[in-house]
């Protein structure tokens, strides 16, 4: 238990690290050019942490039932595309002067990484709690389930940054939604440019989630 502690308190301590650097990076940039547009970058990472704070709930208790694991993971793979989502918000670059063009990338980089690490610790404690759980009984199961849930957030990111989806719009508008979503599916010829975005994204999720899973300090569990 004190080294699972132990092992949480240095994670903490690097999300607090990407977070202020990226929260400093947009403040500072907006207290030199008073412009605002970007603020946004904060809610977003927000979101971000709502599935990674989700499933460490579920990390530190000694037993999970099973309904509870059912319900959050609903919630959780509802909010978790809002994690890698920041990544796209690199196109807003386009906006930036020439003067700010390197500085407004490291910025949003900064912002997308950090969304990144957020979903990657996320995922890998799902599937930890799953494994634990005994729904999960090998590795190749574990990635399966992790390159699978690393495909529906590239289909997500589609729907948020093309679509215009949110999270919360499978409450407020879910028929329209799941319209959309299914008209991908029937007519897949006519979305070619939809889908090459998809699995462009998933391709990529997989491939960086497979390095920071191969370069991760494995450690134990909680009991």
């Amino acid at each position: 238990m004190k080294e699972f502690i132990s092992h949480r308190f240095t994670e903490f301590k690097q999300i607090s690290l990407l977070t202020l650097l990226s929260v400093f990076l947009l403040a500072l940039r907006m207290k030199i050019t008073h412009d605002f547009f970007l603020l946004f970058l904060i809610w977003n990472l927000f979101l971000a942490f709502i599935p990674y704070l989700m499933v460490v709930r579920l990390r530190f208790r000694e037993s999970v039932s099973t309904t509870n694991i059912i319900l959050t993971g609903i919630v959780w793979l509802t909010f978790l595309p809002n994690a890698p989502y920041i990544i796209t918000d690199l196109i807003h670059v386009r906006h930036a002067s020439s003067e700010w063009m390197v500085y407004e990338v490291l910025m949003l980089v900064s912002f997308a990484i950090t969304g990144l690490y957020l979903g990657f610790l996320s995922l890998r404690d799902m599937s930890a709690v799953l494994q634990q759980k005994g729904w999960i009984t090998t590795s190749q199961y574990r990635s399966l389930f992790e390159y699978t849930i690393l495909a529906l957030c590239g289909y997500g990111i589609y729907l948020g940054r093309v679509l215009r989806w949110n999270s919360w719009d499978i409450i407020q508008r879910p028929e329209k939604l799941f319209y959309d979503m299914g008209n991908l599916f029937i007519h897949p010829f006519s979305n070619q440019r939809a889908w090459l975005l998809i699995i462009s994204m998933s391709l990529f999720l997989i491939v960086i989630f497979s390095l920071f899973k191969n370069n991760t300090i494995v450690t134990k569990t909680a009991p």
